[in-house]
Parts: structure tokens; sequence; C-alpha cells
């Protein structure tokens, strides 16, 4: 079983861990800056104190460390303000002065002051862990008298860095605290607008389709899920009501053919002077009912069939001009019965991968239906086009057309815009559900245009290559 994570706690976390790497980040950035500063002002004080003992040197030189006042002043303040360190080296490597006292007349000799004393170097700076130390030659007439040695203490500037750390760490980890605080209230808000949709949801499960979420003010992402949510319920409820129509306009439109027929066989039974003729006329009557009950059943089974998705389509390759040129050439003789000129176009030579049967009984519903609903003398124009992607089928009359209120509805089993005409021509209320069921099988689209009166055009678009 996969492991599951609430919202609240996701976002508690992430936004947890977020903002503690975003406040580590600026608190290790704060140290560094800090530290470079405090170490940059011990340095840069460190060069303008040692500049200035070796610059006075350069006329008194190194012995000028025991005769000269102001000298000696400058070596003990340069030592004791920075809290370091201070030894002036001859030139025979012995030390003749020593701020400390631990190294007076010692001698020193090492690579470093070896190096400024012959003057393969004009200054050696470096840093240890405690110090910063710079090593300057002490010039007098143009020769190297010897070389002072500062080192400036760095254990002040460290005490103030870890310091300054640990304040930035406890304000980190307030700041993180408040922040966790506040997302959890923040989180709850939205987790509180998610719950409320989960049991609206959970009460449509159980069959409650009235229910609808408030639309409120708040975060947009909820409002749109509000509504996108109360449409969802508007469209089930659409449905419901559809389904419980369609059952009842089954009911009744098979039910009708029966009431026929039981009616005329009643009235032939009680009729003991019925005539041969009149059996025959009666007898014609209950086949027409018996067609017309046919007629619906069939149509509802082709129906049940084009909206079940595991119904397989027969694709394949197939000349879509020669479907239409077929279908048109079969419809033609009941236009012509009415005087409607029937006509169609092609664009240009369209093959396409369709399940040919399914879609001729498509668009051979669309030509019947402007056969049937179009006016004696009227017209019809049928054309065939394409691009690189999808064909398209257009059918246009001069027929009726259909009202505004009813386009809506008219691909809507057992609708009829004029249900007393519909009967009159045969029509189940079925064909036009049938088309738009097949043409979705195809991946594709059908669009109505028309106007009262002015007459009506379908369109119909399908890939020319269903993946």
């Amino acid at each position: 079983m996969r492991r599951r994570l609430r919202i609240k706690t996701y976002m508690m976390l992430t936004m947890s861990l977020v903002i503690f790497l975003s406040l580590a980040v600026l608190t290790a950035l704060f140290v560094y800056v800090y530290k470079s500063s405090l170490y940059g002002d011990v340095r840069q004080d460190a060069d303008r104190r040692s500049t200035d003992i070796v610059n006075i040197m350069s006329d008194t030189g190194v012995e000028g460390i025991d005769t000269d006042e102001n000298l000696k002043f400058k070596v003990d303040e340069a030592a004791e303000v920075q809290g370091g360190r201070l030894l002036i080296i001859n030139r025979k490597y012995k030390v003749v002065k020593d701020t400390e006292k631990t190294s007076q007349d010692a001698f020193i000799i090492n690579k470093n002051v070896m190096d400024v004393m012959m003057g393969k170097v004009k200054e050696i700076r470096y840093d240890t862990e405690s110090d910063t130390v710079i090593m300057l030659p002490i010039v007098k007439g143009g020769n190297i008298d010897g070389t002072l040695i500062y080192r400036a203490s760095l254990i002040e500037s460290n005490t103030k860095i870890d310091k300054a750390a640990d304040h930035a760490f406890l304000l980190l980890l307030f700041v993180l605290l408040v922040d966790i605080f506040l997302t959890g209230i923040v989180s709850k808000r939205v987790v509180s607008d998610i719950h409320d949709i989960n049991e609206k949801i959970m009460h449509a499960a159980l069959g409650n389709l009235q229910e609808r979420l408030p639309e409120k003010e708040g975060f947009v992402e909820i409002q749109v899920l509000a509504e996108n949510y109360n449409e969802v319920l508007e469209r089930l409820a659409t449905i419901d009501q559809t389904r419980s129509e369609f059952v009842s306009n089954v009911s009744h439109e098979l039910k009708t053919p029966i009431t026929s027929m039981k009616v005329l066989a009643e009235s032939l039974t009680q009729n003991e002077t019925a005539s041969a003729e009149d059996y025959k006329e009666f007898m014609g009557d209950i086949v027409d009912e018996i067609d017309r009950e046919t007629k619906i059943i069939n149509d509802l089974l082709t129906l049940v069939k084009t909206d079940n998705n595991s119904t397989e389509m027969n694709l394949e390759e197939a000349d879509i001009n020669e479907m239409m040129e077929t279908i048109v050439k079969t419809v033609g003789p009941l236009a012509k019965q009415r005087g409607i000129d029937l006509s169609y176009e092609s664009y240009r030579e369209v093959i396409a991968r369709v399940d040919q049967v399914k879609l001729s009984l498509a668009i051979s519903n669309l030509i019947e239906n402007a056969v049937k609903y179009n006016v004696d003398n009227g017209w019809i124009k049928c054309s065939l086009n394409a691009d690189n992607r999808y064909f398209y089928i257009k059918v246009a009359d001069s027929g009726v057309g259909i009202p505004e209120d009813a386009k809506d509805r008219v691909f809507d089993r057992f609708y009829r815009v004029d249900k007393a005409r519909s009967r009159d021509t045969g029509g189940t209320g079925l064909g036009l559900s049938i088309t738009r069921g097949i043409v979705n099988a195809h991946k594709g689209t059908i669009k109505l245009y028309s106007e009262s009166g002015k007459g009506t055009t379908f369109t119909v678009k399908i890939p020319l290559d269903i993946k």
C-alpha cells in the first residue's frame, strides 16, 4: 500500500525546509561578510601601523629602536592596540625588539625571514587561526637593515564572529518557528476549503446532486475548483435527468406501436362483420406499426453500440470522396421526390483511416434529415475538404431550420423539434444522437449552424488518421 501524505503536512514540511535553507544561506552569508569585514579592519590597521614603523626606521635604522622615543611608542602602541606581537630583527637575524620579550636577543632564521632580508620578496602576508602576519624589510640608505614581523591578533575578531553566529542562529531558529506557525495557519486555511469540497463530493457520490459549493472569495484555485465542481454537478444532474427522460421516452416510443397494434387487433376481433378487405387494411396497418417498432429497436441498438467505448472500430483506409458520392447517390431519389436539388462538391481527394460503415451511417443521417426537414423544391449542398490533419464534411440545406432554444438539444435522444413532422417522416428522434456518437468515436467533432426558417448547416471534422 502506498504511503499517503496530507497536504497540510506536506505544505508545512516543504515550507519549513525552504525557509530553513533560505535562512541558513542568509546566516552563513552574513557571518562570512561580517568575518571578512572584521578581518579586513585588522589587516588594514596592521598594515598602516607596520608601514609607519618601517618608514620611521628608514631614517633611524634598526638601532633606532633603542634611542628614538617616538619609535618605541609606535611599536608598543601597535602591539597593545592590536593585542598582538611585534618583532624587529637586525641583519644578523638577532631579535633586537620583542614586545612580548620571550624571544628578545634570540636568533630567528627561517625561509620567510631570509627571503625578506635578502630582498627576494618585498613583503610577506599570511593568516593563521589566531593571527594575521606581516613581514616587511627595514630599508636604510637603500640597503636592507633588518626585518619587521608584526603579528596582529584575530582572537577578539573571532570572539565577535562566534557571538554574531550564535545570535544569528538564535534569530534563525526564532524566525523558523514563527514561519512554521504561520505556515500551519495558512495550510489549515487551504485544507479547510479542500475538506469542504471533499465533503460535498462524498455527498454527491451518495446521490445528492443538488448541494453546490459556495463560490466565496479566497484563493483563486479554490474558486476555480468550486466553479468546476458546480459545473460538473450541473452536468451530472443534466445527465441524470436525460437518463430519466430517455427511459421514459423509450418506454413511450415502444409502447405506442404496441398500443396501436392492440387497438387494431381488438377492432378486428370485435367486428364480426369485417370483410377480407377490412382484414387486409388492418393487417397492413399492424405491419407498419411492427416496422416502426423494429426501426426504433434497431436505432436503439445502434445507439448503444456507438455509446459503448469498448465497441471495436473497424478502421481502414477509405476513399472519402467515393463514400460521399455513394451516399448522395443513395439519398438522391428521396430528394428528387420532393423536387430538392441535392448537390455534392469535393475540393480535393481525401483518403482517411475510418470505420466506413459507421461513418456512412452518420453522414447518411445528416443528408436524410436535410431532405426530411427541407421545403419542397429546396436545395441541399454537400461538400468535402481537408487540410494536413483533418477532413471536413459540410451538409447545408434550405429547410425549416432549428429554433435557437432547440439547438442545444437536437443531439439528445428522442428529442424532436417538430414531433408531428418527425412522426410523419418516420423519424425516431435517435438519428442525430447516433451521428454524434459515431463522430465522437472517430475523435472528431460535429457543429450546428441554423436559424429558424433559414436552413441548417452541419459541419463534421474528423482526423485523417486516428491514433
